[in-house]
């Protein structure tokens, strides 16, 4: 039995989940490093309703604990994590 789950997140959903705190990244995770050019050309997928790509979360609970941080410019959390990034933060950022 897999424990991998596929769901179709709307951009809103995830980008309020950020905001509130309940989606962050673990420490281990490099910061900021996308380019002005690469922003453009995701914000122009985006706009065309083109895929963007996957985003990998982890759900938070298990045996693992890891340090976690607020995305690049997120606010300061309000609620706890629910889950991490594991791919996907320059997008989401």
């Amino acid at each position: 039995m897999s424990t991998f789950k596929t769901h179709p997140y709307k951009l809103s959903e995830l980008l309020d989940q950020v905001h509130q705190g309940r989606l962050r990244l673990p420490e281990f995770q490099r910061g900021w490093v996308w380019s002005d050019e690469a922003i453009r050309s995701l914000l122009a997928s985006v706009s065309l309703n083109f895929p963007i790509g996957a985003i990998m979360l982890l759900e938070t609970g298990g045996p693992a604990k890891f340090q976690l941080r607020p995305l690049e410019g997120a606010p300061a959390p309000i609620k706890e994590a629910e889950s991490l990034i594991l791919d996907g933060q320059q997008r989401l950022t």
